[in-house]
């Protein structure tokens, strides 16, 4: 190293300083802290400095080599590390930065947020909390590897009630009594080491099995099945001639409608060709330009909902008032930090919701409608979207072609039963989905669980056949897929033995259940809220006669 105009120099000369170990850390944290150089991983290090005098060669020659000594003319300088507390953390949390924690250490994302693939509240979920799980498995390594450092901020100091604080002072600051803490919910209690540790062990296998690869010839296989649907259904709406040929070319429009949205989904998670660039085009060119859904809207919504599933206030993908209350918790109202509005339970909500779980499959029916609606939200509310420009144009495109299409049909009523048709059929694919979360744990277990935990505990896995796995897109095995997004979804099933066996060495439940009994386990979910509803409803009742009665009295 050094300034390259001192090389060659007969005054300079290279020095290996591995037997320096003061110096040698001091340059690490520098090079660390000012360059943003990860030196984690140095095995040897190099430093230009000035040739000693002969009289000072002469010593060290003289001097015992296990003795540990500095260069001439140098000072060891005890490295300065900028530790912060918890309790600063929070602070500057709530000052309005955006600081994450990763393997013990923090980062500042405040000036970087808006440029974030996945969207600003992704990061938000994670501000003031530690992410080490979530950056790991929803990032290639170059991310954790190498870009996270130019954000480094300091160390997480394990002491509470301290400021930032220097290497030397930790321990005597570590003698002081801490603040007594504030009385609060009781939430269950986890090794969260131990479980991380585990669980990296874990990774480690599948990632060794091969299972992280993705195998091209499944995607050149899936296309030739998209073609062929695609052009079934344009052959029979244009060049059928009969009511039943036209509605047979709705069936094949939503089925291809069904499969391509989960190629959608895997650029959506960059796990195709792993460039982001071509997998947001990929996703754009399915999504947008031939199914009319905006990729941007849902890689938005969908990343969130990855890091903290279930969650009654932040997981979008169960906010859907006025027509699904999945908890009791949304009768009091709830502030959505997604949607970042209140969401009233109101008396449309009380209407839909006492009877969700007979409206549930009628709804489905017209899920892709909403989905519509937006995808035009989000284009429209964020101009400064990545990539907004393709997707207007992708847009644009589809809502030119589809109508297109239907122009060919010979009258009204039979234009109107093909939209309802090939929009309605692909209500399957919103079951499936939604079949791996309705039905499944909403309560709130603090902020401290485990991401691990988080996953198992609020998602199903759908267990079917072998061959049925192109209906479901190998998305049933949403379990696998939340604890490693970016796996190629052909390879989810192959990772189900090395989770049954993590679940079975460390307690935890898998759950995993047919088709029919997941949908049985989601209405059942869905009629135990409505039935609350009903039961609220009468006790007001109650209490509105007695009351009336005693005044009258």
């Amino acid at each position: 190293g050094g300034n390259g105009e001192l090389r060659g120099k007969s005054d300079w000369s290279t020095c290996d300083i591995d037997q320096f170990p003061g110096i040698r850390e001091n340059i690490k944290l520098r090079f660390h802290t000012r360059h943003r150089i990860n030196t984690s991983h140095c095995v040897r290090l190099r430093v230009l400095l000035p040739k000693p005098r002969p009289s000072v060669l002469n010593e060290i020659a003289h001097t015992n080599p296990t003795t540990t000594m500095a260069p001439p003319e140098t000072q060891i300088v005890e490295p300065q590390y900028n530790f912060i507390t918890k309790d600063e953390l929070a602070e500057r949390v709530k000052g309005g930065e955006i600081l994450v924690i990763y393997n013990e250490k923090v980062y500042n994302l405040t000036k970087w947020i808006n440029h974030h693939p996945g969207g600003v509240f992704a990061v938000k979920q994670m501000n003031g909390r530690d992410a080490t799980d979530e950056i790991n498995l929803m990032h290639p390594p170059e991310v954790y590897t190498k870009r996270i450092h130019s954000f480094y901020e300091g160390e997480l100091a394990a002491d509470q009630g301290l400021t930032s604080i220097t290497k030397k002072q930790v321990k005597a600051a570590a003698v002081a009594e801490p603040p007594k803490a504030k009385a609060q919910k009781e939430y269950p209690k986890y090794d969260n080491e131990k479980i991380r540790q585990s669980f990296q062990q874990l990774k480690a296998e599948v990632e060794a099995a091969g299972l992280y690869e993705c195998n091209y010839w499944n995607y050149a296989r899936e296309s030739c099945r998209y073609v062929t649907f695609f052009t079934l259904a344009i052959y029979l709406t244009v060049w059928g001639t009969k009511f039943w040929q036209h509605m047979a070319g709705a069936v094949f429009l939503a089925m291809f409608w069904h499969q391509i949205m989960f190629t959608a989904h895997d650029a959506g998670h960059n796990g195709i060709t792993h460039i982001r660039k071509v997998d947001a085009l990929i996703g754009a060119f399915l999504g947008d330009f031939m199914g009319g859904l905006s990729i941007g809207w849902w890689k938005k919504s969908h990343y969130v909902h990855h890091i903290v599933p279930n969650d009654v206030e932040n997981d979008p993908d169960v906010q859907h008032l006025p027509f699904f209350a999945l908890s009791t918790r949304f009768f009091d109202g709830i502030h959505s930090s997604y949607f970042e509005r209140i969401m009233p339970f109101d008396f449309p909500s009380k209407c839909f919701v006492r009877i969700q779980h007979i409206s549930y499959y009628i709804i489905m029916l017209f899920a892709r409608f909403n989905l519509y609606n937006l995808s035009f939200q989000f284009l429209y509310l964020h101009p400064n979207a990545q990539y907004r420009n393709i997707e207007l144009a992708g847009m644009a495109f589809f809502f030119t072609w589809y109508p297109f299409l239907v122009s060919f049909l010979p009258d009204w009523p039979t234009r109107i039963a093909f939209v309802l048709l090939s929009n309605g059929l692909t209500a399957p694919l919103h079951i499936q989905i939604t079949l791996s979360h309705f039905g499944m744990c909403m309560e709130d277990m603090g902020p401290n669980e485990p991401f691990v935990v988080r996953q198992l505990r609020t998602t199903m896995d759908v267990d079917c056949p072998e061959w049925m796995d192109f209906i479901h897109g190998g998305l049933q095995f949403q379990v696998i897929h939340h604890l490693f997004p970016r796996v190629p979804r052909h390879n989810l099933r192959a990772c189900q033995p090395y989770v049954r066996k993590f679940c079975a060495e460390h307690g935890f439940t898998y759950h995993i259940y047919t088709f029919t009994k997941g949908n049985w386990i989601v209405l059942k979910a869905l009629k135990d809220v409505a039935d609350q509803v009903v039961f609220f409803d009468k006790v007001a009742q109650y209490n509105a006669v007695n009351m009336a009665a005693g005044h009258h009295h």
